[in-house]
């Protein structure tokens, strides 16, 4: 009977521990990640465009989505799987929406609360804080930008995350994006950048925001010296306007310019996200 039993103890140990490896092995498998970047959501004006959708466009990608059992996850949730081994979803996709158009607030986000959906919101620092002082220049759909207090709603919500898209680097007559110039000083370049984060960060921060923990490059426009500040910074992740789908593993590195595909509102919601998901699903 002890023979037996041990036998028996031996079998079934052999079998867990194979359980806990294949459990381990498909953790630790590398999980394509399809990322949309949005941009305006409005029907008003030149919608559709390249960086303009509708929001019936928009509504009809979260249809699309969700009827193939979709799950939307955020910068945090990457963060959480690569440090903490916390699961994503089994069909995960990251949704992005740049520089903080007000129509996000009022035709993005409420679809997003309809869906079940959530979403990476990366808004201009210096555009949120003019927006909120000047009441005069706020509400419009096609291009106001959204205020603090909205951007405090739809945090408070769980449905929006926000991320550092810079406090004033969008401005193409002195720069491409963060960049440095031709001939600019090393040192003051670097102090540029330094000041330029923290002034955003110190901003979200003052509405109660979480501090971002992602950067979301201005126009994608990056190199290796960026990449650099932004490590120096404290950033965990960065997002780029590079296309390809995104491999997420459990590596930190996985998490440094995260490439995204631009929903170009040209494309209907099949001609979009039929690319991305075949993308996703050819590489294991």
């Amino acid at each position: 009977m002890l023979l037996a039993g041990l036998l028996l103890f031996a079998v079934v140990g052999a079998s867990l521990e194979r359980k806990l490896t294949q459990a381990a092995s498909a953790q630790d498998k590398a999980i394509l990640l399809p990322v949309a970047m949005y941009h305006s959501v409005t029907d008003l004006g030149e919608s559709p465009g390249e960086y303009v959708i509708s929001p019936e466009m928009l509504e009809h990608d979260l249809q699309y989505l969700k009827e193939r059992g979709y799950e939307t996850v955020t910068i945090s949730d990457l963060l959480a799987y690569v440090e903490n081994g916390s699961p994503l979803p089994e069909k995960p996709v990251m949704l992005t929406f740049d520089d903080g158009y007000y129509n996000n607030y009022c035709h993005a986000y409420p679809l997003l609360k309809q869906y079940g959906m959530r979403a990476v919101l990366s808004p201009v620092g210096k555009l949120v804080q003019q927006y909120s002082e000047a009441e005069d220049i706020q509400g419009h759909e096609s291009w106001s930008y959204c205020t603090g207090t909205e951007l405090q709603e739809m945090t408070a919500s769980g449905v929006i995350e926000i991320q550092n898209h810079s406090y004033d680097f969008h401005d193409l007559q002195t720069r491409r994006g963060c960049l440095p110039v031709q001939g600019e000083d090393t040192s003051a370049y670097q102090e540029l950048f330094f000041q330029d984060t923290r002034q955003a960060q110190k901003l979200f921060a003052s509405l109660g925001i979480a501090e971002p923990v992602c950067y979301t490059y201005p126009f994608g426009a990056r190199n290796t010296q960026t990449d650099a500040l932004v490590e120096q910074c404290g950033f965990s992740a960065s997002l780029s306007c590079e296309e390809g789908i995104a491999c997420i593993v459990r590596d930190p590195d996985c998490l440094k310019n995260i490439r995204r595909y631009n929903r170009d509102g040209r494309l209907n919601s099949e001609q979009f996200w039929q690319k991305l998901l075949e993308q996703a699903g050819e590489v294991t």
